[in-house]
């Protein structure tokens, strides 16, 4: 039961970075075009989409390294610990921008969809903060153990583990923004350019 839950977890995290990226593609020929805080939405959109993809890749690392024996139990710690620590701040960063534009959408169009969103995003946001309060000390001090282990030299073996789930983060940071990077491009492609009038009148409506 406890593996469907992880499973679907997974599914549902995977599915959002998904939207999130083909949402930020149908949007950035736009955006790039007129700049300022448009743009800098579809790139906090992206730079979402990258952590949500990235720690699904650090998952199914970290599941094969552990099943197949290749990474110990202190390095699958590491490694999902470095990835917390990395990506939390980037996360968080990125909530409060959303939700503060939820929140200028709810005041300036109103509506029950916008309230439902700018609510939404808000208890998103203080869930993940009260998360990274309790978790990211302990996180952080599982980094410093591993790095500890790496640079002792007084086993090698696990200095080894340690170095194997860097090279792993690394390449799940790689692949989350590669991810994201193809997902807005397709869509992008797919999504033709306003005219010049056209873009005007859609930021007056804006305004």
């Amino acid at each position: 039961m406890e593996l469907l839950l992880i499973a679907f977890i997974w599914l549902l995290n995977f599915g959002i970075s998904w939207w999130n990226a083909y949402a930020v593609g149908k949007c950035w020929a736009e955006a790039k075009a007129c700049g300022g805080y448009m743009r800098f939405m579809t790139w906090i959109g992206a730079i979402m989409s990258a952590a949500g993809f990235t720690w699904c890749y650090l998952i199914v690392e970290a599941a094969l390294g552990a099943g197949t024996g290749l990474l110990s139990a202190s390095a699958v710690t590491f490694l999902l610990s470095l990835g917390y620590v990395l990506l939390v701040p980037v996360i968080l960063f990125a909530s409060y921008a959303i939700t503060f534009d939820s929140w200028a959408r709810a005041i300036r169009d109103g509506g029950v969809l916008n309230y439902g969103v700018a609510a939404y995003n808000t208890y998103a946001t203080y869930h993940n903060t009260v998360s990274a309060i309790s978790n990211f000390g302990e996180a952080l001090g599982a980094v410093f153990k591993g790095l500890g282990e790496l640079t002792s030299g007084d086993d090698e073996g696990a200095g080894i583990g340690i170095a194997a789930a860097i090279v792993l983060a690394i390449i799940a940071f790689g692949l989350g923004g590669f991810t994201t990077y193809l997902i807005i491009k397709k869509s992008a492609a797919s999504e033709p350019l306003l005219s010049r009038e056209e873009m005007e009148r859609r930021n007056a409506a804006r305004a």
